[in-house]
């Protein structure tokens, strides 16, 4: 194969501010295409074409000094290592109908991810940064591209939850990833100096966690949004042992996303309410009044609403920062009494009392959109979703054993995900719940406690 053959990348990512051809002012984007050779190497060239065409009923006017160009960053998605080019086309008055282009030309000076996109200065009013940007890697030589370019490139950013949910359709290839930076750990090889070891996560559903590997100190700290760019691996070996969902980064090819991490944090600190635990919405006693009408028998699907996450920021526990509206069924299977979970040698009631273990199934809705793929079953009331405890016909309340909760619904499930609900599914999940109650106790109730807004819970219980 022939490395330095000439070949168009055209790599369409969605830009940061503008992911549309067209503009509101009537701009519309009609060719922009980023050509390097295959692969790009650092002191190679980039050639760009850009044709704007205008679409309104106005005349539009370019700045006289900045007109068209070509917006550009290695290694950034801010405004750091700035390489902007091409400016041309300065004060052009571009009639309604009619379109341009501007055609543009630099050397690439450095290794790593570089950004273009097409960028202009009009009647006064920057174009959306990063709008309709294309992203190329550049190698520091051919020995490095073969050893880390892989087997093709995927198109686009995906999230971390995209790129698991089918890691063999991704395996080998080059993507750019985007989640949260868990956790950072600068990490350093005697003879290649320092390295960098990340566990990102999905921004919307957290559970789903990869590694990130990439050369040099890190340029993130836990807590950013990061986009990583490199050659995914399903079994990455590494020393003596082999990682499962590594991506395997070149220099600069982790980067902080610098505004989605400032919104992340100023969301976070818009976020001052009260955490809400179940325990301290009534104590230990229960008012059976609240399950007037909201009382069924064992086997009924009952269905529940509650407020969900605003998943758009990072979701925190004990914390409900939620405005829409989420839904979901529970049944029970089966209510037994033991006086011991897990086995011979395993926690025992203690004198006077008894287990009651339930086993129950947990289903999500179609119909709840824009909610992660799974939530977690709430034992103290940190998740969108029903919180669970028994009363007896007094109205006294017990809560869950989180932890025997947690064994009892390994041992009743195959998938091993615990107590996770599919949120957007309507396919049943079995899971179970432990409480620990006095041996004479009569009649008990699960009650399903559920955050519909401010102050505002709504309850139903299932007699066992």
């Amino acid at each position: 194969m022939n490395w330095f053959k000439s070949f168009m990348i055209c790599l369409v990512a969605a830009a940061a501010g503008c992911a549309q051809p067209t503009l509101p002012n009537g701009l519309e984007l009609v060719r922009f295409e980023a050509r390097t050779a295959e692969p790009a190497l650092a002191g190679g060239a980039v050639n760009v074409e850009i044709t704007l065409r205008n679409v309104s009923g106005t005349p539009m006017r370019f700045d006289p000094e900045m007109g068209i160009f070509v917006g550009a960053r290695v290694n950034s998605t801010s405004n750091d290592n700035n390489r902007d080019f091409g400016h041309g086309q300065k004060g052009l008055v571009l009639a309604p109908g009619r379109q341009i282009s501007l055609r543009a030309t630099r050397r690439l000076d450095q290794a790593g991810t570089w950004r273009f996109w097409p960028a202009f200065r009009l009647n006064g009013q920057w174009g959306p940064f990063r709008w309709m940007e294309k992203t190329v890697e550049v190698y520091a030589n051919a020995t490095q591209a073969r050893a880390q370019r892989g087997s093709g490139t995927v198109a686009g950013t995906l999230t971390v939850a995209q790129l698991l949910a089918n890691p063999s359709r991704h395996d080998g290839k080059r993507v750019t990833v985007r989640g949260d930076a868990l956790i950072v750990r600068r990490q350093t090889d005697p003879a290649r100096g320092p390295w960098t070891l990340m566990s990102m996560s999905d921004i919307e559903t957290p559970r789903m966690v990869m590694n990130v590997i990439g050369a040099g100190p890190p340029s993130v700290v836990n807590g950013d949004v990061a986009i990583a760019t490199g050659v995914f691996r399903m079994k990455s070996p590494r020393g003596r042992y082999t990682y499962d969902n590594e991506l395997i980064c070149e220099a600069g090819g982790i980067v902080k996303d610098r505004r989605a991490s400032e919104q992340k944090q100023a969301d976070e600190k818009a976020d001052t309410r009260t955490p809400i635990f179940v325990e301290k919405v009534f104590g230990r006693q229960f008012n059976l009044g609240l399950l007037k009408g909201r009382l069924f028998s064992p086997g009924a699907e009952v269905a529940v609403q509650f407020q969900t996450r605003t998943y758009s920021q990072v979701p925190r526990r004990d914390t409900i920062v939620g405005t829409g509206r989420g839904t979901a069924g529970i049944r029970v299977e089966l209510a037994e009494r033991r006086r011991q979970v897990g086995g011979p040698g395993s926690t025992l009631a203690g004198p006077g009392n008894t287990f009651l273990i339930i086993r129950l199934w947990l289903r999500g809705n179609a119909r709840n959109t824009g909610m992660p793929d799974t939530f977690a079953q709430s034992f103290v009331y940190y998740d969108p979703g029903p919180a669970f405890f028994v009363v007896d016909r007094a109205g006294a309340a017990y809560w869950p054993e989180s932890v025997l909760s947690s064994t009892v619904t390994y041992q009743n499930r195959s998938d091993k995900t615990m107590g996770d609900i599919r949120m957007n599914s309507a396919a049943w999940t079995r899971s179970g719940l432990v409480f620990k109650v006095p041996d004479s106790i009569q009649n008990p109730i699960l009650v399903l406690m559920t955050y519909t807004g401010p102050n505002r819970f709504e309850y139903a219980g299932i007699r066992l």
